[in-house]
């Protein structure tokens, strides 16, 4: 175990590349969301920088001329870390550092280390140390300066934080240890679901930091915790929504949120806690409808219910945070390209009652179709 000592926040530089000035503010939008991230993991973003070249520089992701003038703005005003929106391989992170002189992490890499910062349960900390683990196997010989960073702040925290320098076959031994771990709850969690074949099961699924808690709260009348940062649920947790229509009772589950490009390591590592979608019998899809692109989004959690095998479900689209439209028109939008979608307010507690009705209702109807086991 590593006990980490008090550090200052960290200064950090956001950096994203894009092909064309069209993909310009597309990845203004993931710079948005990588800041968002950023202080979720504790850093204080300094400035987001976009470089538009027709192709990623296979030596530096970025041509050398810009890592050199990054260099001199890492300098000037004291970067503690540069936080890269695209991945990138080992030997672009050790030609980037010999450059830049500074801490150089990518998109996966603070995606990992939100969600060692929230990992609470022991499964939770199982999922996230294998997930650290299966990234790092790829990188053991591409890090310089991070071999040295163990107690550094963003990108060297959570449970399967051990010495990097460790010889790749106790890694894959440790590897070998954890799936065998998340095998034995997924088993247990199998025995579980087999059990509850006369409930209707119902899963909260959708963009992180959605509002997917507060509509679980209200829906089961729970006190989960609700926090506003990416990632705050990892484990999935399940409550009994109160109603006397149907003859079988209703379990509503909350799980992990989605993000574009989650780490596929994550994926795999979190699949036991993803079978909850895999389970249900209605998806519930949470969206926040000020967070733009929500098209981009709703593709983003579509893409990885159809990788988790569970895309072709029943879904119920739930627009959430209508409090903070300003226009009328974005629901006119909404309405024609999702005419059975529903509008809630979970701050306000509007439109619960109504997406509680429709759960009931598609439960309903399936059981009259003989659809429901």
């Amino acid at each position: 175990m590593y006990f980490i000592s008090e550090k200052k926040t960290e200064k950090a530089l956001l950096v994203g590349v894009c092909s064309s000035s069209q993909e310009r503010w597309h990845e203004l939008n993931r710079l948005e969301e990588l800041q968002q991230l950023a202080e979720a993991a504790g850093a204080e973003v300094f400035e987001k920088i976009i470089q538009i070249r027709p192709s990623f520089d296979p030596s530096y992701l970025i041509g050398k001329g810009k890592a050199i003038e990054i260099k001199d703005i890492c300098e000037k005003f004291d970067i503690d870390v540069l936080i890269f929106d695209q991945d990138l391989s080992p030997s672009q992170v050790r030609n980037l550092e010999k450059i830049i002189k500074c801490k150089i992490i990518d998109r996966t890499e603070l995606i990992l280390d939100i969600f060692a910062q929230h990992a609470d349960t022991v499964e939770a900390k199982i999922q996230v140390e294998l997930a650290q683990l299966l990234y790092r196997m790829t990188r053991l010989t591409g890090k310089g300066i991070d071999l040295s960073r163990l107690g550094g702040g963003i990108g060297t925290r959570g449970p399967g934080e051990k010495k990097l320098e460790v010889d790749r076959r106790k890694i894959k031994e440790r590897i070998s240890h954890l799936k065998k771990e998340l095998g034995e709850i997924e088993k247990t969690r199998e025995l579980h679901y087999r059990r509850r074949r006369e409930i209707y099961k119902v899963t909260l699924i959708g963009y992180t930091n959605s509002g997917k808690s507060s509509v679980m709260n209200l829906l089961t009348r729970s006190t989960l915790p609700v926090e506003e940062r990416p990632f705050s649920t990892l484990d999935a947790t399940t409550r009994i929504m109160y109603q006397e229509t149907l003859k079988k009772p209703v379990v509503i589950s909350d799980t992990v949120g989605f993000i574009e490009d989650i780490p596929h390591h994550l994926i795999a590592s979190f699949k036991a806690t993803l079978g909850v979608a895999r389970e249900a019998n209605l998806l519930v899809h949470v969206i926040d409808i000020i967070n733009n692109p929500i098209e981009d989004k709703i593709n983003t959690v579509q893409q990885v219910l159809n990788e988790i095998q569970c895309g072709d479900k029943p879904i119920l689209n739930v627009f959430n945070k209508i409090d903070l439209v300003i226009e009328p028109s974005v629901f006119e939008r909404i309405k024609e390209r999702y005419p059975d979608a529903l509008f809630i307010s979970a701050k306000l507690n509007k439109g619960i009652e109504s997406l509680k009705q429709e759960i009931i209702r598609t439960f309903q109807s399936l059981e009259l179709n003989n659809t429901v086991l």
